[in-house]
């Protein structure tokens, strides 16, 4: 008997040391994010989460997928490839507006960061200013930004002269334009860094009202994987509080493990504005909030602007069951 109770024992001390070792814990469950852009600190709140490990403590074994040229993430996510995708608000309601189940459980940033640059010397301090001008334009998304922006103000597309220039700062600083359609976070800093005074329009001061950087996902996971959707952006937005409590430190992580060609003084001015994109809602002040509202004013904007053949229900797009369990702890 005491040879019985002896093995039991030890029986019972294995399994133990088992799990304070992590070896009897439950799998990992894989999830995949497709990006839409490289890993920087665009997104940052997910690299620092995944650093720190936060996504394992969850259960969760989190695979980041980089953005290449011509992965498209919202085509991503339906195919499979990924299970959450980070996706442009104007994007998602183009996807939503042809019939693909896609909804966003959150958004990084409440406002666009697509803006109009000039030089300073130049004068340009409103859309107005623009009219007759020669504009560089970039690419489909920016042509749109620009028509939206002039028609805030009563202006016309043909209203300013467009120039082709992709993304050559050289157009706006040899004043072959007045002006650079380009990223609040990027294109400015660069120009700063040159030594030029700058300055830009914000899009989203005249009319250009999109959700930047959905995150997104099939209404098939929503119905069947609630409880990981859930872990994930539990995990994403506790990321994204750590890694605004010390831009500096966020920016070195992120370009020492992701992202070796950028710099800590660039990545840390980018973190900058988009702390202040994403706290610029005009709804519930809540990281990753999203209002049916705004989500509305996108979609007539699309269809106004032709972009989609018809209007959809707001509610359609987005939902708000993970972030309400989120900031009030609503379980279904």
């Amino acid at each position: 008997m005491k040879n019985v109770c002896a093995k039991l024992m030890m029986c019972l001390l294995i399994v133990a040391m088992c799990s304070e070792q992590g070896i009897a814990k439950e799998p990992l469950q894989p999830l995949t994010i497709q990006l839409d852009y490289f890993a920087n600190v665009q997104c940052a709140g997910i690299l620092l989460a995944k650093e720190r490990g936060w996504y394992e403590e969850k259960g969760i074994d989190l695979t980041i997928r980089e953005w290449k040229k011509g992965i498209s993430p919202d085509k991503e996510v339906v195919a499979g490839k990924a299970q959450i995708g980070v996706a442009a608000g104007a994007l998602l309601i183009k996807a939503r507006a042809e019939g693909t189940p896609l909804k966003a459980i959150a958004v990084q940033f409440q406002k666009s960061p697509l803006c109009l640059l000039s030089k300073k010397e130049k004068r340009i301090k409103t859309p107005e200013d623009l009219k007759g001008k020669k504009i560089g334009v970039t690419t489909p998304k920016t042509i749109l930004m620009t028509k939206i922006v002039l028609a805030n103000e009563g202006l016309h597309f043909d209203d300013i002269i467009t120039v082709r220039t992709g993304g050559d700062l050289r157009f706006l600083i040899d004043d072959e334009i007045v002006a650079f359609t380009c990223f609040m976070n990027n294109h400015p800093l660069i120009m700063k860094a040159k030594g030029y005074e700058v300055t830009n329009i914000p899009a989203f001061k005249y009319g250009y009202d999109f959700y930047s950087k959905a995150y997104i996902t099939t209404e098939a996971m929503i119905r069947g994987q609630p409880k990981l959707i859930q872990n994930f952006l539990d995990v994403t937005l506790h990321g994204w509080r750590e890694a605004y409590k010390d831009l500096p430190a966020t920016a070195q992580l992120v370009v020492e493990k992701y992202y070796p060609k950028g710099s800590v003084s660039q990545q840390t001015e980018s973190l900058k504005v988009f702390k202040f994109l994403a706290r610029l809602g005009e709804g519930r002040q809540f990281l990753g909030w999203m209002e049916e509202e705004y989500w509305a004013k996108g979609i007539d904007i699309l269809h106004k602007f032709k972009q989609i053949d018809k209007k959809i229900p707001a509610a359609d797009v987005f939902t708000l069951k993970f972030l309400e369990s989120v900031y009030f702890g609503k379980k279904e």
